[in-house]
């Protein structure tokens, strides 16, 4: 079987000309296929500074004293330790960037899971396999035009609200019924 090659000029297609050789991405979690999977779609969407980081608590140590553009964590990564990474990351004191934005990777992600890690103050939720273009628009996103901060007593993070839609334009109506004739009988009053 031959095995295939893909380089970021294969996905120019829907890329944008955005450079992500310049940033730097932390991805915790233990060696699998999520994760592997993960490093070379960052790969492929140009991130060339990848650092991997296996324990939970060693990511929190980095996340202190260094600066990252983006985090992704596995979801089992909160399984041993009796605070949640993302909670962790977002509200212990003295981290380097306590707003980088954070990628929950899931595996069959219901929609509990996602308002779960919504509400832990996460960026977003990336279910496996992901695809380079997924990949890509959600850090565009999240690094481009991210979203306003929420800092509270119960919650630190992205606002979790969906974005404002413009308001509704009150003009014509284009569902518009025919008026229907109604047929009144007479004879049998």
């Amino acid at each position: 079987m031959e095995k295939m090659q893909f380089s970021a000029a294969h996905w120019t297609g829907f890329m944008d000309r955005t450079d992500f050789s310049a940033h730097r991405v932390l991805v915790v979690g233990a060696k699998s296929h999520a994760i592997l999977l993960l490093r070379s779609v960052l790969g492929i969407v140009g991130v060339a500074n990848i650092v991997h980081i296996e324990d939970g608590r060693r990511a929190l140590e980095i996340l202190r004293t260094e600066h990252f553009t983006a985090v992704f964590c596995d979801h089992r990564l909160d399984q041993a330790s009796e605070k949640p990474f993302i909670v962790a990351a977002r509200r212990s004191g003295g981290m380097a960037n306590p707003m980088v934005p954070i990628f929950l990777l899931q595996e069959r992600a219901q929609r509990r899971d996602v308002e779960r890690a919504r509400d832990m103050g996460a960026t977003d939720v990336l279910t496996t396999p992901i695809s380079p273009k997924t990949l890509l628009t959600k850090l565009q996103a999240a690094t481009q035009t991210p979203r306003p901060f929420i800092v509270s007593n119960e919650f630190f993070g992205p606002d979790r609200r969906a974005k404002s839609r413009a308001a509704y334009n009150f003009g014509a109506d284009r569902r518009k019924r025919a008026a229907r004739k109604t047929r009144i009988d007479f004879t049998h009053t």
